[in-house]
């Protein structure tokens, strides 16, 4: 949900309206020249997200439960969730009057959902940082420095493994990113003295 410029201080208000007609004159001049739809698309992503209020990113090694943890911030599946990698993509989920999903480019799908809590901020499903497919990895880190806060997704399986740890190191050290991290799958801790032992270990 854009910020409305009356919910800005005067200074940011006018600094916001400055970026979005530089942004509308990028685009046009995209326009003249026939520029690849792709380039056009991201435009329109950055003119969009310019007066977003929160960007939250999920992040996290494939089979974390990435995908499973979204779908209980939501109460239902709107994510699909599987053994083997079932995000290809990043998907920002904004707020809408109806669900609908629209492919924003070729990497990127958008989907609208009618839930409340995406009033205030657009949340983001990223592939898995150690996916079998290499293309994932690019495509996650290129998202998580434009994030506001990064949900980082470990299990009690494999917890905080040493490349989990390598990558959180670029979250907070290279792209300077708030973090959150979450350990899923806590029922498979066998007991509450093994669960007490990840998470310290977290």
């Amino acid at each position: 949900m854009p910020l409305a410029p009356s919910a800005l201080p005067p200074e940011a208000a006018v600094l916001l309206d400055r970026e979005r007609a530089l942004l509308a004159d990028l685009g046009a001049l995209l326009d003249r020249a026939e520029a690849p739809e792709d380039a056009r698309r991201r435009l329109a992503d950055l003119a969009e997200g310019l007066g977003e209020l929160f960007l939250l990113v999920v992040a996290g090694e494939f089979n974390a439960g990435k995908s499973t943890l979204v779908n209980a911030l939501f109460g239902r599946r709107v994510m699909e969730e599987g053994p083997v990698p079932t995000t290809d993509k990043i998907t920002v989920l904004r707020h809408g009057e109806a669900d609908e999903t629209h492919r924003r480019s070729e990497f990127v799908t958008e989907r609208r959902l009618p839930a409340p809590f995406l009033e205030h901020l657009a949340l983001v499903d990223t592939p898995g940082t150690n996916s079998i497919i290499k293309e994932h990895q690019a495509l996650t880190e290129d998202f998580i420095p434009r994030a506001d806060l990064v949900l980082f997704v470990t299990s009690v399986e494999r917890p905080l493994s040493e490349s989990e740890r390598q990558f959180l190191e670029y979250v907070r050290e290279t792209w300077g990113r708030r973090l959150v991290v979450a350990v899923n799958k806590s029922d498979l801790a066998g007991s509450e003295e093994a669960l007490q032992q990840v998470l310290t270990h977290v």
